[in-house]
């Protein structure tokens, strides 16, 4: 009796465990390796990127700059940033010196965790 019920719940758990592994995200994209998404901005205009905002497409709100107040993205420079896990879709906004933003929307952080300045989305004055 005891080698049945060993034997049913290991059947059990064995095949509940793909089940497990194929988690996705909200809104159907599989998470990114290691769980949580990541973009890499990399800055090919002459210009010095101030501020970073990535926030979830759901949201209304851009949140804190990712840069941070003491960090700057150089023309020819590179970032990358790590995301909260969970949803794969970000919208980008990024504020040059002297105030031009330039934004893009659902952006897929799991699968084009890439982004080359200029945007050549919508570029937005001061």
């Amino acid at each position: 009796m005891f080698r049945r019920t060993t034997l049913a719940v290991c059947l059990a758990l064995a095949a509940a465990t793909p089940a497990f592994a194929q988690k996705t995200a909200p809104g159907g994209q599989a998470p990114a390796p290691g769980g949580a998404p990541a973009i890499r901005l990399e800055n090919s205009t002459s210009n010095i990127v101030n501020n970073v905002y990535a926030s979830l497409t759901s949201q209304n709100s851009w949140g804190n700059d990712r840069l941070g107040a003491n960090e700057v993205i150089q023309a020819g420079g590179n970032r990358e940033f790590q995301l909260p896990p969970g949803d794969c879709m970000y919208d980008i906004r990024v504020v040059y010196q002297g105030g031009v933003a330039e934004e893009r929307r659902r952006v897929n952080a799991c699968t084009e965790g890439n982004v080359v300045l200029p945007m050549a989305a919508q570029r937005l004055s001061r």
